[in-house]
């Protein structure tokens, strides 16, 4: 089976249960609170692995010394150096980026303290596109000169005229990534459909599985109430995301935030207060459906799954139809 109970193992010796569904915080949001207060606000309430940009640290947009969380993915940056959306993005927003060098990414690492355990992920811009082998290359160097961090891998696509990663390409240099503790890859760049996309992360599963590797794949811009479970069946171990903040989860949907308010909270519930109100929610759901994963892998039954079990078999039924053809 694609999907098993995984472990990472930090170096701190701290060993972390996996899958893992990561609350993401960047200034690339669009809501109407800044990075900084938004985490400050959910300080109180997350106790467990967060990821923050490595370009929000640079430019100061989250200024507090993150010490709630028990791990602290660092991320590459990229997403908001660029003007590239995800796919919870409802369209295009006013987003300005800043320079975002590999210089700048360095220095975020230098001064960072490693307190929380970390997870460094690699640099990325999209300045500075390479094939497969440059990013692998490019990533060694780097953690070779932060070793206190544990390693990701953040596989790119080649060039900007790419929509999609090659992953003929990728697996080619499948004995390259023994070197890190994960392989991830943006949502985004995984296949033009949901069904693709499950069918690519399986082809990276199958790809570690051939040799002997048991890497954690972590799925970037996949945190939602339907999207992560379909990509943790099909192999992947991590999930991050946007959405939690900008969307409302309930009852295996995901919704407009203000419905969900007035109908959980009533229609006297001030604008103001449907922010924290939602996060609070999400936060939670998140780790409920954490145990449905879990649960399932225990009894592979898709009814451990308390909301859309039935969905989530159908749609295996269709991806293991497509890996036979």
């Amino acid at each position: 089976m694609l999907a098993k109970k995984r472990k990472l193992v930090l170096k701190s010796g701290v060993t972390l249960d996996l899958p893992l569904l990561l609350p993401s915080f960047s200034s690339k949001t669009f809501q109407d609170e800044r990075v900084g207060k938004i985490v400050e606000y959910m300080s109180s309430v997350i106790t467990d692995e967060v990821l923050i940009s490595a370009y929000d640290l640079y430019y100061k947009e989250i200024k507090k010394k993150i010490s709630f969380p028990s791990v602290v993915f660092i991320d590459s940056g990229g997403y908001e150096a660029s003007l590239e959306g995800d796919l919870s993005e409802t369209g295009k927003r006013a987003h300005t980026p800043r320079r975002w060098e590999r210089e700048f990414h360095q220095r975020v690492l230098v001064r960072w303290n490693y307190s929380p355990d970390t997870v460094l992920i690699s640099f990325d811009s999209p300045r500075t596109k390479t094939n497969i082998q440059g990013q692998i290359i490019r990533a060694k160097r780097l953690f070779d000169a932060h070793p206190r961090g544990n390693s990701e891998l953040l596989i790119k696509t080649s060039s900007l005229k790419e929509p999609y990663v090659n992953f003929d390409e990728v697996i080619r240099h499948v004995h390259d990534m023994a070197a890190f503790d994960i392989v991830g890859f943006t949502e985004k760049e995984l296949g033009e459909s949901t069904l693709q996309r499950m069918c690519n992360i399986a082809k990276m599963r199958e790809a570690f599985n051939g040799t002997g590797l048991d890497i954690p794949i972590h799925v970037f811009g996949s945190l939602d109430t339907v999207s992560t479970p379909l990509y943790f069946l099909a192999g992947a171990d991590i999930f991050d995301g946007l959405t939690w903040l900008r969307f409302a989860f309930d009852e295996g949907n995901t919704v407009y935030k203000h419905n969900y308010g007035a109908k959980r909270r009533g229609i006297r519930l001030e604008d103001f207060r449907v922010n924290g109100t939602v996060w609070n929610s999400n936060y939670y759901y998140m780790r409920e459906l954490k145990d449905d994963m879990l649960k399932f892998l225990v009894a592979q039954d898709y009814s451990s799954f308390r909301w859309n079990g039935e969905f989530f078999k159908e749609a295996m039924t269709v991806f293991n139809a497509k890996r036979v053809e």
